[in-house]
């Protein structure tokens, strides 16, 4: 099991913590990667009902607005026309599916070379304790100030008022987002770059993922 170090929110060093090979040090599978990320990325436009109706679904007359010729008009047939208040939509939203298929098993795996990716490239910093006395932005922000990071992921468990305090604090600072070990994901991990997350979180995402 590879060590690694366990940092204060000052990024001063603690300690150290001994995680499981099988999540933090696995083999990354950049297949497993595309495909989870396509998979999460389908699952958001699932269910996309936005339906703008089309110059035949409109409900209005089908009367020619005026005679061919004379007018100094284009040519129309009806007020259905997309250049009409009130007329169709001209390529417009429409309801569509968007399917990836991806098992659990397959996603685990995505998730686990996500995980050992930022632990190779020196891009997962173990916090012993993400926590705040009081709601404060100005702290919780210089926490990744100290890890010299503008843009990260931070995992906690959010148990206790103070942990509660530091990610209501943490919400607040731009380029972050804060999730439950429960909560984290391909995408979020590989677009965030950074990981930020606390021993506890370590301990439950190794759980998780050990069983899964």
């Amino acid at each position: 099991m590879p060590s690694l170090p366990i940092y204060d929110m000052k990024k001063e060093k603690v300690g150290t913590l001994e995680v499981s090979d099988s999540v933090f040090a696995a083999e990354v599978k950049p297949h497993l990667l595309n495909d989870a990320v396509r998979a999460q990325i389908a699952w958001r436009h699932e269910n996309k009902t936005a339906n703008s109706l089309t110059r035949s679904e409109v409900q209005a007359s089908g009367k020619k607005i005026f005679r061919q010729k004379g007018t100094g008009q284009a040519r129309h047939g009806d007020i259905k026309a997309p250049i009409f208040v009130g007329g169709g939509k001209a390529h417009g939203p429409r309801p569509r599916r968007v399917v990836h298929k991806i098992n659990k098993k397959a996603m685990k795996g995505a998730l686990v070379s996500a995980l050992s990716l930022n632990q190779k490239q020196d891009r997962l910093f173990i916090v012993d304790k993400l926590e705040l006395k009081k709601l404060s932005t100005k702290e919780a922000g210089s926490c990744l100030k100290a890890f010299g990071l503008d843009k990260a992921l931070v995992i906690t468990s959010n148990d206790g008022d103070n942990e509660k305090f530091f990610v209501q604090s943490i919400r607040n600072v731009k380029g972050v987002k804060c999730l439950k070990p429960e909560g984290i994901n391909v995408f979020d991990v590989l677009k965030f770059r950074n990981l930020v997350i606390s021993k506890k979180a370590v301990q439950k995402i190794t759980e998780r993922l050990s069983h899964a």
